[in-house]
């Protein structure tokens, strides 16, 4: 090894003076890095492009798609809206004791019920389920009455396109 006594070295190359350092020539090695270091930045800057571009064309796509179907867009955002808020309702709601169907019985005060008004009771129970019933089998039926078809046609083809 040879005794350096701090001026021999070279200004960037701590390893030249030793064994090592002398068998690599002065600016190799720094020069190798520096190639490598750009190899890297040219690798990570085409990439970046490349997914620059694919981010672009999804952002056309979904803009052109949102445009053609404003319906669909809608009611998705009205539908997506409305469950989040459900999901921050509940969440956020403190807990309260369950109502099962014995405690709900024992608080009703059966004291005021006679066996005379019974009949009348359970009679107007009745056609207050029947009216119940016709109204939602109202519902139901214009519910049927619906065409998704309409709406959905447009959806299931564009999810076919970016599937393939």
């Amino acid at each position: 090894m040879k005794d350096s006594n701090g001026d021999n070295f070279m200004e960037h190359d701590p390893m030249a003076e030793t064994e090592f350092g002398s068998e690599m020539s002065g600016r190799s090695g720094e020069s190798r890095m520096q190639e490598g270091a750009r190899k890297i930045s040219s690798a990570a800057a085409d990439t970046w492009k490349q997914t620059r571009k694919g981010a672009l064309v999804a952002r056309e796509k979904t803009e052109f798609f949102l445009r053609e179907n404003p319906v669909p867009t809608v009611l998705g955002a009205l539908a997506l809206g409305l469950a989040i808020g459900l999901a921050i309702r509940y969440s956020s709601r403190p807990e309260e004791p369950s109502l099962t169907v014995k405690r709900a019985l024992r608080e009703i005060d059966w004291s005021t019920i006679s066996p005379a008004f019974l009949p009348g009771l359970i009679r107007s129970a009745k056609r207050g389920y029947a009216d119940s019933a016709e109204a939602v089998k109202e519902g139901l039926d214009r519910v049927k009455e619906v065409d998704v078809d309409e709406y959905v046609k447009p959806l299931r083809k564009q999810w076919k396109k970016w599937m393939s």
